[in-house]
């Protein structure tokens, strides 16, 4: 099978340096504006009202309170967890496209993938931004149920989540059309990458983007069936 780009099998040491370098100042930058994004809804929509009104009717005061105090307690968890989890979902990403690449034709390629996955993260961080804005300046009166589900231009948020059944939540949710423009830029990416069409990249990213991402939501959906 001809390759239109065989310099990428064969890149020198300088250049190999110079895109690790890149991907790691990538994956820098992405990380820290993930954890502005988690500092923004912490400290902007997230109240002790509102765990509270959430809670009362389930708990005890006492209980509640001792919730809202561990909670706060914790607030630095996500900071911390974040680079381990942006790390395991680029790296997955990129292992994924890298095995397509892989067989279709017989090379591997890592660290392009790698950047080309924390550079496609951009289209998964609107929603946030886009959820921030809503419960901000448009639904301002809102409770814990309607922050935890919104999913702002996605399938769930046709629907009521309290009428839904918990194993479908989630595939719900990525039914979206920020998830649509992802797979459009993984393609576009891709093919710019190794020299492809769109369509061929579009195809690439189907078959491995695509068949990882379904193993995931089965893999949430049997979760969510044992543990309801």
């Amino acid at each position: 099978m001809q390759i239109l780009t065989p310099d990428l099998a064969a890149m020198s040491a300088p250049s190999q340096s110079y895109s690790q370098k890149n991907s790691w100042l990538f994956f820098s930058a992405i990380t820290t504006l993930s954890a502005l994004l988690i500092f923004a809804s912490q400290y902007l929509l997230i109240s002790d009202d509102l765990y509270y009104d959430a809670l009362v009717n389930q708990l005890t005061v006492a209980q509640v309170e001792d919730f809202i105090d561990k909670s706060h307690q914790l607030t630095w968890l996500p900071y911390v967890l974040l680079p381990a989890i942006n790390l395991v979902k680029f790296s997955a990403l990129a292992t994924c496209l890298s095995l397509g690449y892989y067989m279709l034709t017989n090379r591997w390629l890592f660290i392009p993938f790698f950047r080309i996955a924390i550079q496609a993260e951009l289209v998964l961080l609107l929603p946030n931004v886009v959820k921030l804005l809503w419960f901000l300046l448009i639904q301002p009166d809102y409770n814990l149920t309607d922050l935890q589900y919104f999913y702002p231009l996605s399938l769930l948020n046709l629907l009521d989540p309290t009428d839904v059944s918990t194993w479908l939540l989630y595939p719900l949710q990525l039914i979206n059309l920020f998830e649509v423009a992802y797979w459009i830029v993984l393609a576009y990416t891709v093919s710019r990458l190794v020299g492809w069409s769109v369509n061929r990249g579009l195809g690439m990213v189907a078959a491995s983007y695509g068949t990882g991402l379904l193993l995931w939501v089965v893999f949430i959906m049997f979760l969510s069936i044992s543990l309801s």
